[in-house]
């Protein structure tokens, strides 16, 4: 399966490229971005699509279908306070 997503001027991500592994090394996921990609680029945009650094066989893949690397992002994780405690509340009048 693959689909669009983020839509920002000028340009669509190319998104939830996969394939069942089952499947796996017969073309589809090539077929799959080339025919997106077809679409996006009939409507004038660019296509763009992201993938983890330890994802060899996307990686591979899209460069064979000619992206090519634009920026490296890193990404952090944040997590909720534990849920504050009514007693440790103090209200002000």
């Amino acid at each position: 399966m693959a689909g669009e997503r983020l839509h920002p001027p000028g340009w669509t991500e190319i998104s939830a490229v996969c394939t069942d592994p089952s499947v796996r090394g017969q073309g589809l996921a090539t077929r799959l971005v080339l025919a997106v990609a077809h679409g996006i680029r009939e409507r004038g945009e660019t296509p763009f699509l992201h993938t983890a650094a330890g994802n060899h066989n996307a990686i591979r893949l899209y460069d064979s279908l000619g992206f090519r690397l634009r920026r490296r992002t890193v990404f952090l994780t944040a997590r909720a306070p534990e849920r504050v405690r009514e007693s440790r509340v103090t209200a002000v009048s």
